[in-house]
């Protein structure tokens, strides 16, 4: 028997990147859905009213002027769809929540929960009345009131540190974390307390030849962890005209594959470096993010008992 899996990664908030994803459960007739972490957007997009009907915010520097209700709608509309959260206030609102730090990023804060909320009362409206399972993990960039969120819903399952089977002869575990990086984010961790979060992991399998690992992180030096290299205020290194590009993924999650050898490993966390590779017997993806476009990047793999039988990176 085949079950169908659809994985993708790294949302960040994008209101069309998930919608697509959802839609194409049907299209490619999945049976389960896995996200990968990452799923929360990045800024808020402040539109202040100024009196009868007019509107004046800015996105990507570019100042916007709706004077409109539907002009007013189509910008929200644009915010949600690259991964932002647009917040309509009035002035004096926006002046306290810019002279109140603490109050803005609680106010942020809600705004990812909303927003993750409301994408799993969808999907649970979607996917339950056709038994399509849900698998939805955060990733280093995510708070931890975003578990709290995906507790609330009885049908969507958060693998992070966890193990669910997926059908008869497939166990999931999930990791959440990431090595650390240049940005210090939520779950970022260093590499020898990722090892015994992965060790700890790996003890819940029961046949582990035939497992699923949900890992934000990818295996270092796999190609599916390679990024633009940085330099010490965080801009892009070039050298004759070429960027230069490293390996930035995790040697605990190369161990854990190399030692346990699931079946499949899916990842994120490196959005340009779509693809997968073979470590061992593991079959490793990762299936890249353009977000900001509001394009869908996954993955389509059917698995048979003992072995992948195929797998196809889409995007749309």
């Amino acid at each position: 028997m085949m079950t169908r899996l659809l994985y993708a990664s790294d949302f960040h908030g994008s209101e069309a990147f998930f919608r697509k994803f959802i839609s194409a459960a049907f299209q490619y007739q999945a049976n389960v859905l896995i996200v990968g972490g990452d799923v929360t957007g990045k800024a808020m997009i402040p539109i202040v009213h100024q009196g009868k009907g007019r509107f004046i915010g800015y996105l990507f520097g570019r100042k916007e002027e709706p004077d409109s209700p539907e002009a007013l709608e189509r910008l929200k509309r644009t915010i949600n769809n690259v991964g932002f959260y647009p917040i309509v206030l009035e002035p004096d609102e926006a002046r306290d929540l810019e002279n109140n730090p603490d109050k803005m990023g609680k106010r942020f804060e809600q705004e990812m929960c909303r927003r993750v909320r409301e994408w799993l009362t969808l999907a649970e409206e979607k996917l339950r009345p056709r038994k399509i399972s849900l698998f939805f993990m955060p990733g280093n960039d995510d708070l931890a009131s975003i578990d709290k969120v995906i507790d609330e819903f009885e049908y969507v399952h958060n693998p992070d540190g966890k193990r669910f089977w997926i059908d008869d002869d497939h166990e999931l575990v999930g990791l959440s974390n990431a090595n650390m990086t240049p940005w210090r984010c939520a779950r970022d961790i260093e590499e020898d307390e990722l090892e015994r979060k992965l060790e700890q992991i790996g003890a819940l399998l029961e046949f582990p030849t035939r497992a699923v690992a949900d890992i934000h992180v990818p295996p270092f030096a796999s190609g599916i962890d390679v990024c633009p290299q940085l330099d010490k205020d965080l801009r892009i290194m070039t050298e004759g005209g070429q960027v230069l590009m490293k390996p930035v993924g995790s040697p605990s999650v190369r161990c854990f594959l190399e030692k346990y050898q699931p079946l499949l490993s899916l990842h994120g966390h490196i959005h340009e470096a779509a693809g997968y590779v073979r470590i061992g017997r593991t079959l490793a993806i990762n299936a890249g993010s353009e977000y900001a476009e509001g394009i869908m990047k996954a993955a389509i793999i059917n698995l048979e008992k003992d072995r992948v039988k195929g797998h196809l990176l889409v995007s749309g």
